[in-house]
């Protein structure tokens, strides 16, 4: 492994001249960032109604679409990058990126191409102040015919374009199809051109720079103060991806477990703080509890099938997840006994197609009863090896009980990574706070 850093960073560090060159003094700072992806500039503090340029940039393709005057827009596209080149005091020429742009556009390149040029421009402009090498994502990042990455073709491709490459600025967020169109990632994405490049250069470290600057432990709308979590696994922040706790993308997280570089948060407004680390292991340095985090979502519901000899039937699940199945409805988790089969789903989903399952199940089935449980919660305690903890459930059954909540349903990962309690919506914030005290100690503590 290289003592190479890969730096991400998000659209607030592009947001402004003053923005782009302290993200420069960030780099410049620590010799061994040597590949920096970026991202499309970002809102401007202080600017009312100001927007993101890649969501400009969504409404200007929108009303070339729709046949509507997109001049405006993509004159103050334009303006944004005009402004940050003079601020910058390079001879970058916005302007016939521009040209370029509205030439493709014409020629039907689509939104996605659109879209890709807050992160391209931005990127080449920032390679022109460091001095450093422009490498377009769209030269090693490959989707296939199915849409999803072509890991295979995108890791070959990204370990021979950077062989002979020390210092390079890369645009996070799109790549290229079989037919030579550029194609976005999801939302987030940038983070997955950061983990396919980390992976190419073999670099020690992967560093996220946004405004976030680290994970905690529980919400801070409901918990006062939450301890911050400084050291995290992979394994445990796929389960709280789960919850929508998304500092990464998910997707990174499965390739950065998988090939063993560590992943760092950091804040682009505290450079002081080491932020959160995401690793394989924990350190042996770290003292943390074994719980974690807390967290959890509201709005979930309940479908119980009740009938006398279910667990003599064959192939009860399958014709249960099914029925669901037809309907695009995820069964989010599930559970039996000797007489119920309980299935847990989101709302809205199932609230639109409740009739039409309803009656399927009836069909199916034939049960005695069917009833439907509202307004659940589900709360996850995450926490590496906390499955086979001693007194793991003692612990949480009593910060439960003595809180007087009710608990719906429990289930034990097979991962051994959490537990997850169902209880009332009303009862939602109580029973995080009562699991957080009982749960988390601080590291270091």
């Amino acid at each position: 492994m290289n003592d190479v850093i890969v730096s991400k960073f998000g659209s607030a560090a592009f947001s402004t001249p003053d923005m782009i060159m302290k993200t420069a003094q960030i780099i410049l700072s620590e010799p061994r960032r040597r590949y920096v992806i970026a991202s499309a500039p970002g809102v401007r503090f202080g600017i009312p109604e100001d927007m993101k340029m890649t969501d400009m940039l969504f409404i200007m393709n929108a009303r070339y679409m729709n046949r509507e005057n997109f001049d405006e827009m993509m004159t103050q596209v334009r303006d944004r990058f005009v402004d940050i080149v003079r601020g910058l005091g390079v001879g970058f020429d916005v302007e016939a990126e521009i040209v370029q742009m509205k030439k493709n556009l014409f020629f039907g390149k689509g939104n996605d191409y659109v879209v890709s040029r807050g992160e391209y421009i931005m990127s080449k402009i920032l390679a022109e102040f460091l001095g450093w090498k422009f490498i377009d994502a769209a030269d090693f990042v490959f989707f296939g015919r199915d849409g999803t990455l072509d890991r295979e073709k995108t890791f070959a491709a990204a370990a021979k374009i950077f062989a002979d490459t020390e210092h390079a600025v890369i645009p996070g967020f799109y790549g290229t199809t079989p037919g030579n169109a550029i194609k976005l990632f999801p939302r987030g994405g940038g983070d997955i051109t950061a983990a396919i490049t980390a992976r190419a250069v073999n670099a020690a470290l992967c560093e996220k720079w946004s405004e976030t600057t680290k994970i905690f432990s529980a919400d801070p709308g409901i918990v006062r103060n939450p301890a911050v979590i400084r050291n995290i696994t992979y394994e445990e922040l796929k389960q709280l991806t789960y919850m929508g706790i998304n500092v990464i993308h998910e997707d990174v997280i499965f390739l950065m477990q998988n090939i063993g570089i560590p992943w760092r948060i950091r804040n682009i407004n505290d450079i002081n703080d080491p932020g959160t680390s995401v690793t394989a292991d924990l350190p042996e340095e770290s003292h943390r509890s074994v719980a974690a985090c807390i967290a959890g979502k509201r709005n979930y519901r309940i479908i119980h099938i009740e009938k006398f000899g279910l667990n003599r039937l064959t192939g009860i699940g399958v014709k249960v997840f099914g029925i669901f199945t037809e309907r695009n409805i995820s069964c989010e988790h599930y559970m039996s006994g000797i007489y119920r089969f309980s299935i847990v789903v989101k709302n809205p989903l199932f609230d639109l197609k409740r009739a039409e399952i309803l009656a399927a199940l009836n069909e199916a089935i034939k049960p005695e009863k069917i009833t439907v449980e509202k307004n659940l919660s589900l709360i996850t305690v995450v926490g590496k090896g906390m499955g086979t903890t001693k007194g793991i459930f003692a612990r949480i059954f009593n910060s439960i009980a003595e809180a007087g909540i009710k608990v719906r349903m429990i289930e034990q990962g097979s991962d051994d990574l959490n537990i997850i309690i169902g209880v009332y919506d009303e009862d939602y914030e109580q029973a995080v706070r009562a699991l957080y005290s009982a749960m988390i100690l601080p590291e270091g503590e």
